[in-house]
C-alpha cells in the first residue's frame, strides 16, 4: 500500500492506518527536494514509475496531502495506474450509519460526521471537525480542524474551510472557495471566493478559478 505524500499530514495518516508489519507498505512523493529514503523505517518513492511499479503488486493507495487540488491531481494519476482509493478513516472518529461516504477519504481523530450526510471523494474532515445532519460535502473538500458545517449545508467541490469556522445552517457554498480560519459564514457564497471574518465577507476571488 501507498501513502501519497511524506510530509506532515502523510504522517497523521500513517498513524491512524492499521500497518501490518509482514506487507509492504510505502510512501510516494515526486515534489519534495528535502526528503530522506524513507520515514518510519518505510521506503519514500520518488517517482511516478516506482509507484506504478508497486500499484501493480497491490493497488490500494490512500491520500496523505492536505491541498485539496494536489489531492485530486495524484489522486487521478494513480486512478490512471489502475490504483485503487483506500479511506484512512480514525477509530474514535463518530459516523453515522446513514452517512454516505465517497473514496479516498481522510477522516482524521475526533471529528464527526451526521446522520443522511454525504461526503465526496477524496475529502479531508480533519481533527475534531462536524459535519451536521443533512450536509453534502463536494469531492475534493478540506475542512480544517475544529470547523463546524452544520445542518443541511451543500459545499462545493476544491473548497477549504479553514480551522475553527463555522457555516450557518442551509446554506450554499459554492466550488473553491477559501473560508478563513474562525470565520462564520451567514449567507450563501458564490464560486471561488475567499471569505474571512465574523460574520464572514467576501474579501477576494481566487486566481485559479474553477
Amino acid at each position: 500500500m501507498i501513502i501519497i505524500g511524506a510530509k506532515g499530514h502523510a504522517k497523521e495518516v500513517f498513524d491512524i492506518v492499521t500497518v501490518d508489519k509482514s506487507d509492504s507498505f510505502y510512501f510516494f512523493d515526486n515534489i519534495s527536494k528535502d526528503l530522506e529514503d524513507s520515514l518510519f523505517s518505510y521506503p519514500i518513492l520518488k517517482t511516478a514509475e516506482e509507484a506504478q511499479s508497486i500499484l501493480e503488486k497491490n493497488p490500494n493507495f490512500i491520500l496523505g496531502l492536505g491541498n485539496v487540488f494536489s489531492r485530486n491531481k495524484v489522486y487521478n494519476l494513480f486512478l490512471g495506474y489502475n490504483g485503487n482509493p483506500v479511506s484512512a478513516i480514525a477509530p474514535n472518529a463518530v459516523i453515522s450509519k446513514s452517512a454516505v461516504l465517497g473514496n479516498g477519504l481522510n477522516i482524521m481523530p475526533f471529528s464527526f460526521i451526521s446522520a443522511d450526510t454525504i461526503i465526496g471523494n477524496g475529502s479531508l474532515i480533519n481533527a475534531y471537525a462536524s459535519i451536521h445532519h443533512d450536509c453534502k460535502v463536494g469531492e475534493f473538500v478540506e475542512v480544517s480542524p475544529g470547523a463546524k458545517v452544520l445542518g443541511n449545508c451543500e459545499i462545493g467541490a476544491f473548497t477549504t474551510i479553514g480551522a475553527n469556522a463555522t457555516i450557518l445552517p442551509k446554506l450554499k457554498i459554492g466550488k473553491n472557495v477559501t473560508i478563513g480560519a474562525g470565520a462564520v459564514v451567514t449567507k450563501d457564497i458564490e464560486d471561488n471566493a475567499v471569505v474571512v471574518g465574523v460574520p464572514g465577507k467576501i474579501i477576494k476571488y481566487n486566481d485559479s478559478k474553477i
